[in-house]
């Protein structure tokens, strides 16, 4: 094969992909992973005085 480059690079990219969409999963799958920063969740405070 002359061309060994292509090969190797598409298989460079494809676990590189694979790598950041398994991990994405894994964080989104995760239990309690509910409100990540500043995405404006309502504080625990905040629902308290909402229930009354």
């Amino acid at each position: 094969m002359d061309n060994w480059q292509t090969p190797l690079a598409l298989l460079v990219v494809t676990v590189t992909v694979a790598l950041l969409v398994r991990s994405v999963w894994k964080k989104r799958r995760k239990p309690g992973s509910g409100c990540g920063g500043d995405c404006g969740c309502p504080t625990t405070d905040l629902k308290e005085r909402l229930k009354k």
